[in-house]
């Protein structure tokens, strides 16, 4: 039996700004069951199914002008309890309307993860009929679409149609009640339907995840909607989003909460545990900063893998891992996530101006040191340099080193910070100490690519310096030897605008899901005291996706 209430969800998955309206078919699922649903003599109403044929060549639409409603309507009608779902129901009306074989069509599915989603779901009361002793009543029409190439034959069902036409697509476009419909038919025609959840929905379409759950430790911001989108179609209510709490965009939540997304703040204390994260079945674990470490040491837990996106967090797996007792995978240095690393370094200086600028400071004018020339490191550093600055660099990786030299940055080797007017740590390892802190210039500005719980050893700091918040975006630390600033109260400063990665994030978010699709395929993952990460094959496969994808 098709679960219209989980259809229903999975199609706002795909077009959430359409909750609203559809409000009454979530309200009335909630209170009928699945038979009542399909039942033509439910007058509150009841889901129907309907055929849009479009003729490629002459971009031509087929249209029923029905009997009963005397108007012109795609072909279509109600679902039979012997019906399989209602896309064989939709065929089968076009069937029966018009003499069309499907098979000889071109099914356009809409979402790779469940050909019954439709492309367009239709609200619209149909007005009583007495001959029928039918009251008012509304139809939830769940609409398919189908093309082929050249207008086909029809032989019309007489019973039910005076005519049919092939009408013009302009014509169509000024049709009462389609002008929506033709938009969104023109929208998938076009690529600008190759959404980021398609995209993400393609990585795992050949593989079902029945039965497994999936903790995933998330940053609620835009950037990560598709992701949760994504894991939320794969796993439905068997998800469960931690969000880390230095980072929730309250409308991203409200939105993912509006989509029936679990969501939880997680923590780094003993309370975030198997019990909080409900791993009582078997569970995938998605991290973003080692949150899972802890767990990933005890026994006998269904945890399947651990997925780790971060740097810092596959330090700490590492650290740990002789007593790591599950798979762990990475893509923390996946070539895939250059592309994000270096936008999100970039995005920290952006954040950090614009922080700034609420100072009538600016950046540009201001001597800048970066500690860490990784990937982040390197993406703050080349924005630096686009804006006319040439940033100080403290690195003890003498390879990294000789790279920034050779990108026009200079060494500060005895890392002497007390000419430094603004401080970006990028290495996820604590390069601040209290003999660090203590040897800012008066009035420095400390950056952070990574929390602040990463990003600084704190022992010591809370003692000698007092705290004072001075508004959302200036946390002053003074004692009677020196005062600085860290922004953004320690968390990352491309938080502080909406941080933009463009679909490059997408890469990481599919090397993600594709190590999931291959770890419940079996491949991989016995030792359990080593790091996994994809292949160079896997990663060309993402590669090739995103390009066929998005290089449109």
């Amino acid at each position: 039996m098709v679960d219209y209430k989980e259809l229903i969800e999975g199609y706002l998955l795909n077009n959430f700004i359409e909750q609203d309206r559809l409000e009454q078919i979530l309200n009335h699922l909630r209170e009928e069951n699945e038979d009542k649903l399909i039942d033509r003599k439910n007058f509150i109403g009841h889901f129907t199914a309907s055929a849009f044929v479009i003729a490629k060549k002459s971009k031509k639409i087929l249209m029923l002008h029905h009997k009963v409603l005397r108007k012109y309507l795609q072909p279509g009608g109600h679902i039979e309890k012997t019906d399989i779902n209602p896309l064989q129901a939709a065929k089968r009306e076009l069937s029966e309307e018009t003499g069309i074989d499907s098979e000889t069509l071109f099914y356009k599915c809409i979402e790779p993860l469940d050909e019954l989603i439709p492309f367009n779901i239709s609200v619209h009361k149909i007005p009583e009929n007495k001959s029928k002793n039918e009251k008012s009543h509304y139809h939830y029409d769940l609409q398919y679409l189908f093309f082929t190439e050249d207008e086909i034959p029809v032989t019309i069902n007489e019973l039910e149609s005076s005519s049919f036409e092939w009408i013009e697509w302009e014509n169509f476009r000024n049709m009462i009640g389609y002008k929506n419909i033709a938009k969104k038919i023109e929208l998938i025609q076009s690529s600008g339907y190759r959404t980021q959840e398609t995209f993400l929905s393609k990585i795992v379409s050949q593989c079902t995840f029945e039965d497994i759950s999936c903790v995933a430790v998330q940053h609620i911001i835009p950037s990560s909607i598709p992701l949760i989108k994504t894991l939320k179609k794969i796993f439905g209510d068997r998800l469960l989003v931690c969000a880390k709490p230095n980072s929730v965009n309250q409308e991203v939540w409200n939105e993912l909460k509006g989509l029936g997304v679990r969501i939880k703040i997680a923590s780094r204390d003993d309370k975030f545990d198997e019990n909080f994260c409900e791993i009582t079945s078997r569970t995938v674990l998605i991290d973003i900063g080692g949150y899972f470490v802890n767990i990933a040491q005890k026994r006998d837990i269904p945890i399947i893998c651990i997925v780790e996106d971060t740097e810092n967090g596959i330090k700490k797996y590492e650290q740990n891992l002789l007593n790591t007792n599950y798979p762990i995978f990475s893509v923390a240095r996946n070539p895939l996530k250059r592309n994000e690393d270096y936008l999100v370094g970039m995005d920290i200086v952006f954040g950090a101006d614009y922080i700034l600028h609420q100072k009538n400071l600016l950046i540009k004018y201001m001597n800048v040191a970066c500690i860490g020339y990784g990937k982040i490191g390197y993406g703050i550093c080349s924005r630096l340099r686009e804006i006319g600055i040439k940033p100080k660099v403290i690195e003890k990786d003498h390879i990294r080193s000789v790279k920034a030299v050779r990108d026009g940055c200079e060494i500060l080797i005895n890392r002497d910070l007390s000419n430094i007017d603004i401080v970006f740590c990028a290495t996820g390892s604590k390069c601040l100490d209290i003999l660090d802190f203590r040897s800012l210039k008066d009035g420095a500005f400390v950056v952070t690519a990574t929390s602040s719980d990463d990003e600084f050893d704190l022992n010591y700091i809370n003692g000698e310096y007092s705290i004072n918040n001075k508004g959302d975006y200036f946390t002053e630390y003074k004692n009677e030897d020196n005062y600085f600033y860290v922004l953004n109260q320690g968390i990352p400063a491309n938080f502080a605008v909406n941080s933009a990665l463009g679909n490059y994030i997408l890469l990481v978010h599919a090397a993600i899901l594709f190590i999931l699709q291959k770890v419940v395929k079996f491949e991989g993952g016995d030792n359990l005291h080593s790091i996994y990460s994809l292949s160079e094959t896997d990663n060309q496969y993402i590669a090739q996706l995103w390009l066929e994808h998005f290089n449109k």
